[in-house]
C-alpha cells in the first residue's frame, strides 16, 4: 500500500511538471518563465525526495539539496538582474 501511494504522487508530480513546461515556452513575460522554473525545480526536487525514499538511497537527497541551492542562488540572481539591471 506504501509503495502505491508513493508510485501515485510521483506520477501526480510529473503531471503537475506541465503547466510548468507550458508556462516557460509560452510565458508572456521573462518573469513569468522564472516563476516557472523555479515551480518546476521545486516539484524535481520533491520528485527526487520521494525517489531517494523509495530508492532507499542517500545519493538522490544530496541532489535534491544541490538542485534546490542552485535554484534559489539563480532566482535570486535572475529576479535581482531584472529590478536593478545589474546583479552585483
Amino acid at each position: 500500500m506504501n509503495s502505491l501511494l508513493l508510485d501515485i504522487s510521483l506520477t501526480f508530480m510529473v503531471i503537475a511538471i506541465i503547466p510548468c513546461i507550458y508556462r516557460v515556452i509560452k510565458g508572456p513575460t521573462i518573469p513569468d518563465r522564472v516563476i516557472a522554473v523555479d515551480a518546476m525545480t521545486t516539484v524535481i526536487v520533491a520528485i527526487l525526495g520521494i525517489y531517494s525514499y523509495v530508492q532507499g538511497s542517500v545519493f538522490f537527497m544530496d541532489v535534491a539539496l544541490v538542485l534546490a541551492i542552485i535554484s534559489f542562488v539563480g532566482t535570486v540572481t535572475i529576479s535581482r538582474y531584472l529590478d536593478e539591471g545589474a546583479v552585483f
